[in-house]
């Protein structure tokens, strides 16, 4: 038996790889939400205004639920943050 090696925990996790690509994506949006709120000193208040959301759902972001955010969801937060997202597109192996 040997081990399968994954590029990504998502990949591991779900075998539909097109729901495992849109996890990627939205997990490393969540992940720079998230740092950008550690080193704002804002309260999850505050950041929530700036983002242009609610505290509840940036709440949601911070803890990782990621069943209860949307790509075009935290693209906007992070607009409103003053961020620009780029994508980067390739074949896939």
């Amino acid at each position: 038996m040997t081990d399968k090696q994954y590029e990504s925990v998502w990949d591991a996790l779900e075998d539909d790889v097109v729901l495992a690509e849109n996890l990627k994506l939205r997990s490393a949006l969540m992940m720079k939400i998230a740092e950008y709120v550690e080193h704002s000193g804002l309260t999850q208040t505050e950041a929530a205004q700036r983002l242009g959301t609610t505290q509840p759902r940036l709440n949601d972001v911070i803890k990782g639920r990621i069943d209860k955010c949307t790509v075009d969801r935290l693209v906007n937060m992070l607009s409103q943050a003053g961020f620009r997202v780029d994508m980067h597109i390739h074949r896939a192996a």
